[in-house]
């Protein structure tokens, strides 16, 4: 019988598709997140085909932040309560390309609709018994010392689609520490995880050479993030918060506080652009 409920970003493919069994075998009921309808539905299926409903498919577009915000103001209401919060989904561009909010697409899916889906489901995580956010990542070597532009957080001067993607993750760890600590009075876990190679299409939107090399890794690529398992289902890490996973092993997460403020500023402004 589900008991717990989560909320999965991304989870249509990749790391957040890979994570999903796992997490319905662990007696959460899941929400998950996507904009390919077909393939949102197919997976749905596959997880509910035991005759249990288990599994939700969303199709959203988490590029468009007014979107992602009336859909938190509304799954707040129909789900009071919520256990996950799992911010998986990325994107990978050749070009830069802005939303019609006027940000930078990458950054917007993987950083800016993370900020707000944990902002906003807030009250519905701190109503659960071991709430936590468990946020995607990657190599240690570069999301814990690559350094934003905090003047250019648009990506207007410098666009480099690997760079903006690494950074992209680097500000989703950073903001795990800056919720764990702000979180922490409501008793809510915040964690990010590397999730090692696991197959998936992030190169689908890359030109070649890139798209094949994608294709050709993806062969050899893990079909579940065991970490990320980990630290969404562990009851082993009730009450573990602000760390960074690599496999099982965590390591506290240090940025600097004027970053780390000045980050938390500057991504409230952008937010107020579509208020």
């Amino acid at each position: 019988m589900q008991t717990k409920i989560a909320l999965v970003t991304g989870g249509t493919s990749g790391v957040g598709r890979s994570i999903l069994p796992d997490l319905v075998r662990a007696g959460f009921f899941v929400h998950f997140i996507g904009t390919n309808a077909a393939k949102g539905r197919a997976v749905e299926a596959e997880l509910n085909a035991g005759g249990e409903a288990v599994a939700r498919f969303i199709k959203l577009d988490l590029s468009d932040l007014r979107g992602v915000g009336a859909f938190a103001q509304q799954f707040a209401e129909d789900v009071p309560t919520l256990d996950l919060l799992l911010n998986v989904a990325g994107v990978l561009l050749q070009d830069r390309q802005v939303t019609e909010e006027g940000f930078e697409k990458t950054f917007s899916v993987g950083y800016l609709s993370a900020f707000l889906l944990s902002r906003e489901l807030t009250p519905s995580l701190a109503r659960a018994p071991h709430p936590r956010i468990a946020n995607v990542a990657g190599a240690p070597k570069f999301v814990l010392t690559q350094a934003l532009n905090l003047d250019d957080l648009d990506f207007e001067t410098d666009y480099k689609p690997m760079l903006v993607a690494i950074k992209t993750v680097h500000a989703k760890t950073v903001l795990t520490e800056i919720l764990a600590e702000k979180l922490s009075e409501h008793g809510i876990d915040v964690n990010s995880f590397h999730p090692g190679a696991v197959k998936g299409d992030l190169g689908r939107s890359m030109g070649f050479p890139l798209k094949h090399i994608f294709a050709v890794a993806n062969k050899f690529m893990s079909a579940t993030s065991k970490s990320g398992v980990y630290v969404s289902t562990a009851e082993e890490l009730n009450g573990v918060t602000g760390q960074f996973f690599v496999g099982k092993k965590p390591r506290p997460l240090s940025f600097d506080q004027a970053y780390k403020d000045e980050l938390w500023k500057q991504t409230e402004s952008m937010l107020e652009r579509v208020a």
